[in-house]
């Protein structure tokens, strides 16, 4: 749908759109920088992009740049309380961090980006256009029945075969592309979120998240689950998915009966003293 926003800033507010009201309470687990913008990526796998976006808050000693750069630190971590656009379509996202209360603003034009194809774009001369969610993209029921029926590769084996003695992470899997020659941010994408799927279809791993040196499993369905991987995967892109990022895996005792005898090891891994701050709960 478009419509045109009414130019004027200050204190006049347009309507909350239900996609910036989506956004409250996610947490920031990635940017990045090119020549095309900037993008802030969600742990739920929602992408704002602009030209530039500024960066506001209680910084200690000399000033650091206002724009947002690359795996910004200052912004990596920080939870988004509140998206505000004013008439005029500029953006400000409130943010807490462990620096304290932070402040990201841009100005049109941009967008954002949600799973299933939802998105919010704001032109320079104020146009809005705005999608609803669509159906799934990585789990309909002909993609989860196919990853069901599937057959362990070797890859999958490998990933397997690090989960006996760890929690595994999106990064593992990037680990076991690249050494099986995936080049290109394009085959990690996509192989990544199917890899991970096909081994959650057969049972042979289950999500959660990763706290106080404890995994505790996600209620949630294989769906739910597989259509936020490849929504996530998407947006972080290529290679980058690493630790709290997606979710943490653990191997299940159906995994560890398609592996069979080969590690001495009886009881899931454990990490003692790690913590999981950016992706616990369902995912925020």
């Amino acid at each position: 749908m478009r419509s045109f926003l009414s130019g004027l800033s200050g204190r006049h507010r347009p309507p909350r759109h239900p996609l910036l009201e989506g956004l409250r309470g996610q947490t920031v687990v990635h940017t990045r920088v090119a020549s095309r913008g900037t993008w802030t990526v969600t742990a739920r796998g929602w992408v704002l992009h602009s030209r530039i976006q500024q960066l506001q808050g209680p910084w200690a000693g000399e000033d650091p740049p206002p724009a947002v750069g690359l795996r910004d630190p200052r912004l990596v971590g920080a939870a988004i309380h509140d998206a505000e656009m004013l008439g005029d379509g500029h953006l400000t996202l409130s943010l807490h961090s462990a620096q304290g209360p932070l402040t990201l603003s841009t100005v049109p034009r941009w967008q954002l980006d949600a799973p299933r194809g939802a998105l919010l774009h704001v032109a320079e001369k104020g146009e809005l256009t705005d999608l609803p969610p669509g159906p799934p993209a990585h789990a309909t029921p002909e993609l989860l029945a196919e990853h069901a029926a599937s057959t362990r590769s070797g890859i999958e084996e490998r990933v397997l075969e690090m989960a006996r003695e760890r929690w595994l992470h999106p990064g593992h899997v990037v680990t076991v592309l690249a050494s099986a020659g995936a080049l290109d941010d394009a085959e990690f994408s996509r192989r990544g979120p199917i890899l991970l799927a096909r081994l959650l279809a057969r049972g042979e791993i289950r999500p959660g998240f990763v706290t106080g040196g404890r995994f505790t499993a996600w209620d949630l369905t294989l769906a739910e689950v597989v259509e936020h991987i490849g929504a996530t995967w998407t947006a972080i892109g290529g290679r980058t998915p690493g630790p709290d990022m997606i979710a943490w895996f653990e191997l299940t005792r159906r995994g560890r009966d398609a592996l069979g005898p080969g590690s001495d090891r009886t009881m899931p891994p454990g990490m003692s003293g790690y913590d999981s701050p950016g992706v616990v709960g369902g995912f925020r």
